[in-house]
């Protein structure tokens, strides 16, 4: 029963884990290809750029995150799941600006590369406080739903 209940919970995290890679591949596209057109095009410096970026992006990983990853999550207070995704958000454009900055500005390599080493990282903060602060109403439902299919299965 125990091992089940493992299998089960293991199953879904690499099912949310992969769809959060999905959405986090489409998320940092977008992000890349707002950050060159701020820096480029516009004339803005890469880290004003990057926040701009790095908002704009979160705006549509929220809904896509909400929808589509995490879609079983029903949050009773709407208000305080969007203020833990944005405080989870603001954590999230701190490592963002700190690595993007100390690699560009230690090592001299290009901004973009810099920011896609930042995205890299910040990937993993996301992930865990996402759903772990955010949307971690499913890991419990979906906890209680494995033991009882586990309980009405012996």
């Amino acid at each position: 029963m125990t091992k089940s209940i493992f299998e089960n919970i293991l199953k879904l995290l690499k099912a949310e884990f992969t769809k959060f890679v999905f959405v986090g591949g489409i998320s940092a596209v977008i992000e890349f290809s707002l950050l060159i057109l701020f820096v480029e095009k516009l004339s803005i410096d890469y880290l004003f750029g990057n926040v701009f970026a790095f908002a704009l992006t979160n705006i549509v990983t929220y809904i896509l995150t909400k929808r589509f990853v995490f879609n079983g999550t029903q949050s009773a207070n709407k208000a305080q799941e969007a203020g833990l995704f944005f405080l989870c958000l603001l954590g999230g454009l701190v490592v963002n600006q700190i690595v993007l900055w100390a690699v560009v500005e230690f090592t001299a390599i290009d901004y973009r590369i810099a920011k896609v080493i930042a995205i890299a990282i910040t990937v993993i903060w996301n992930f865990f406080t996402r759903k772990h602060l955010v949307f971690r109403n499913r890991a419990v439902v979906t906890q209680q739903s494995s033991t009882e299919y586990s309980e009405e299965n012996l």
